[in-house]
């Protein structure tokens, strides 16, 4: 079957990357690859301005934050006049100008902080902008949402949350337990997001959010960013995503809340955080949950899909392909205006409100 992006006109393919040359592309979650220089020819083919990138290993402590920190630095200094560390809403508004990526420090847990609240102030000073409070198992903050009992934000997650708006970091509740989710997004004062996700309702996977969590983070102004990660966005078990089924979670969530609260994400995997066979990864720890066999650390990781299948396909499968999404929008009928937001702008409001302009 054609995917809808290859559906379009000569007409409506030029008018789509039109729009999609005029807009600000931020990517909300992805594990690039950064090991040499490829990424920027990614990062140019695809049209993307900044990238949210997770930086940290889930269970990295303070100490192997900070060395993975300083990697970064390594390569971003390699290539200093390739990049730009967007710190501020007006680093990304630069690096559309200079036609050049940015990248976005944030990482998918709050372990690096370890029981010590100051050491936010410390990542915050090294660029980290968004932080994911759980990964998918229990912390100091609170539930991951594989864990079975989730009793909520805990005290110091409260803490840890007032501390994260004080500071100007974006809460990102994306792999959270419902029970620490809801009680995130009523005790931030700023805007939460979903940097990755898909609509709970749509199909009942547990890395997926409820509508009732989708609207309540649209209140806090804030934005659902939808997944290209086939566990997320299939329409049921064992059943294969295709490129429509992402389309079809982007209509979802916009006739839930409106396109203004409505991003994307795609939780592409591109280095070395690739999941192994054996569900181990290259550095011998298991994938996502300590203490789990491999088989069953697999299952939980892949929602009980083949691991080949993680994907949409092909023709969707890295930053590349971002000129895609928008000819898919076009073809659904969306205005530029509202593509405009999809892509880019909803995030940078959310931005400019939580960092400053």
């Amino acid at each position: 079957m054609m995917s809808e992006w290859t559906k379009l006109s000569k007409n409506e393919k030029d008018t789509a990357l039109e729009i999609h040359e005029k807009a600000i592309v931020i990517e909300s979650s992805i594990v690039p690859k950064l090991r040499d220089d490829s990424f920027f020819k990614r990062a140019k083919t695809g049209g993307v301005t900044a990238i949210n990138a997770t930086m940290l290993m889930p269970w990295d402590d303070f100490r192997r934050a900070i060395e993975r920190t300083a990697y970064y630095y390594m390569w971003m200094n390699t290539y200093k006049d390739k990049i730009i560390l967007a710190e501020t809403a007006k680093d990304i508004e630069r690096a559309k100008k200079e036609g050049k990526p940015s990248i976005i420090f944030g990482p998918q847990n709050t372990d690096m902080i370890e029981n010590k609240l100051y050491l936010l102030d410390v990542f915050h000073k090294l660029g980290i902008r968004i932080i994911q409070l759980t990964y998918n198992e229990n912390n100091l903050v609170g539930a991951g949402c594989v864990e079975k009992v989730d009793p909520g934000l805990s005290m110091f997650g409260h803490a840890v949350v007032e501390e994260m708006n004080r500071l100007g970091i974006v809460v990102d509740l994306s792999h959270c337990g419902v029970n620490t989710t809801n009680d995130a997004i009523e005790a931030s004062k700023d805007p939460v997001v979903f940097t990755h996700t898909g609509p709970r309702d749509r199909y009942d996977h547990f890395r997926n959010k409820y509508d009732s969590q989708i609207k309540a983070v649209a209140e806090t102004e804030g934005v659902t960013s939808l997944t290209a990660f086939r566990t997320c966005i299939a329409r049921g078990y064992g059943i294969p995503a295709t490129f429509e089924d992402l389309l079809d979670c982007i209509d979802w969530v916009v006739n839930l809340v409106g396109v203004d609260h409505v991003g994307f994400g795609t939780d592409f995997e591109e280095d070395h955080h690739e999941v192994a066979e054996d569900g181990w990864r290259p550095d011998g720890r298991p994938i996502i949950m300590r203490g789990l066999s491999p088989e069953e650390a697999m299952r939980i990781y892949s929602g009980g899909q083949p691991r080949e299948q993680v994907g949409i396909r092909l023709d969707f499968n890295s930053i590349e392909h971002f000129p895609r999404l928008t000819m898919g929008l076009v073809h659904r009928g969306y205005s530029e205006s509202d593509i405009l937001k999809i892509l880019g702008g909803n995030y940078m409001r959310v931005f400019k409100k939580v960092w400053g302009k």
